[in-house]
């Protein structure tokens, strides 16, 4: 009997200290509250480091926002390059014009699931500048990998 109550005693004790630790549930609605911020959120927290650290290189007071279009600001980064690169490639394979890469000469991107990356590529021959739709899930694997959306002449 004293057993149990001390197990009683010892797991109301935990659940308080895990309450107490747990910040308050924003309030939403006419009279107030705070927002929602969903970059706090775990499962996106990875991504946002993974794309900071690679080549999303934002001011302290420009932050990524879920959902929304950001300008890439180092269009020139091996990583937005390859991107353009194998966006190039991977519509070769689709279309088989021989379409050859140049360069990624301007883009956004977009936080979403992953990374939506919307990019302007140039290219050596063909009509110029294309439009292409990279997407890039949070955990890559074979079910899961870089897909490209769209592709198409920039009109």
């Amino acid at each position: 009997m004293r057993t149990v109550f001390l197990l009683l005693l010892v797991m109301g004790v935990v659940a308080v200290i895990q309450a107490a630790a747990m910040p308050a549930a924003p309030t939403f609605g006419l009279f107030g509250g705070s927002h929602p911020r969903p970059l706090d959120h775990p499962s996106i927290q990875g991504l946002r480091e993974r794309a900071e650290a690679e080549h999303v290189k934002r001011r302290a007071d420009d932050r990524m926002i879920y959902g929304g279009l950001s300008p890439i600001r180092n269009i020139y980064h091996p990583k937005i390059q390859g991107l353009g690169q194998w966006a190039v490639a991977e519509h070769v394979k689709r279309a088989n014009d021989g379409l050859k890469f140049g360069r990624v000469v301007g883009g956004e991107d977009q936080l979403v699931a992953g990374m939506n990356y919307f990019l302007l590529i140039q290219a050596l021959n063909g009509n110029g500048l294309y439009k292409a739709q990279v997407y890039e899930p949070l955990e890559e694997s074979p079910n899961n990998a870089r897909q490209l959306v769209s592709f198409g002449p920039a009109n």
